[in-house]
């Protein structure tokens, strides 16, 4: 007889790899939105220290390319994170206790 998945182990591997995704996309959109605003308020200085000095248009390419990798991490850590179980109950649940006739 084939031995059944474990769900229980499968289910903590997912969820685990919803919680780094969604750590990655926050720090990737912090990254390049902090890069952004560098860009937009100093525009003589290189953003992000020059990594992105390679991409065409010159400064508006860079905010442009900056400002996309941020929207596309920020989507994608907001999926995560709205994928991924909740490890504890939510605010206002009650437990169960509610509807035993405690007065």
């Amino acid at each position: 007889m084939p031995r059944q998945p474990n769900t229980k182990r499968r289910s903590a591997m997912r969820k685990g790899g919803y919680a780094a995704l969604e750590a990655v996309g926050m720090v990737i959109t912090a990254l390049a939105a902090q890069g952004v605003i560098h860009g937009l308020l100093n525009p003589d200085t290189e953003p992000l220290w020059g990594i992105v000095n390679g991409v065409p248009g010159g400064l508006t390419g860079q905010m442009i390319l900056l400002g996309s990798i941020a929207l596309v991490a920020m989507v994608l850590g907001g999926w995560a994170h709205t994928r991924k179980e909740p490890t504890t109950e939510r605010a206002g649940n009650s437990g169960g206790t509610r509807g035993r006739g405690t007065v």
